[in-house]
């Protein structure tokens, strides 16, 4: 199978992707609505906006992968470079920061009260996940631009 028909198929996968999370996000608005008085809904209004993230970047890739074109940077091979550099030092500064976010967290579901016991730690968790799922990003941002000079035509 040759590279154009492997994207075609991606992108259809995605769009499909897409579709499905559209359908799930009406379904935990709908949820959501139901359970309004109590303390436990505002779990599901991050879930109704982290389902609308998804939806939002889910496009965004389906359209980047439409893309035919491909287009490069003006700056020269040593300008990239020193980019480069700073770019890592800012990905390893976040990473970082990341790792101060789940201690915090991990700290706080000691203190908190028996009765907000149950939402609070979930809310905790969530953002101890998000912390390490956004280092998993940044590491992939890592290896990204450190191959940024390897991989420039010259």
């Amino acid at each position: 199978m040759n590279a154009k028909k492997e994207r075609e198929l991606l992108v259809a996968g995605l769009e499909k992707l897409l579709r499905e999370e559209s359908k799930i996000v009406e379904e935990y608005r709908a949820l959501a609505e139901m359970l309004e008085s109590i303390p436990v809904s505002l779990l599901l209004d991050w879930v109704v906006i982290e389902e609308e993230a998804h939806h939002t970047i889910l496009s965004n890739i389906i359209h980047s992968l439409k893309q035919t074109v491909q287009t490069g940077s003006e700056t020269g091979v040593d300008g990239l470079e020193t980019e480069r550099e700073t770019m890592l030092c800012w990905v390893k500064r976040l990473r970082l920061k990341e790792q101060t976010v789940v201690a915090a967290c991990r700290s706080l579901k000691s203190q908190a009260s028996r009765e907000n016991r149950g939402v609070v730690n979930a809310f905790l968790d969530a953002l101890v996940m998000d912390s390490e799922k956004h280092q998993r990003f940044l590491l992939a941002v890592e290896k990204t631009v450190e191959n940024m000079i390897m991989n420039r035509p010259q």
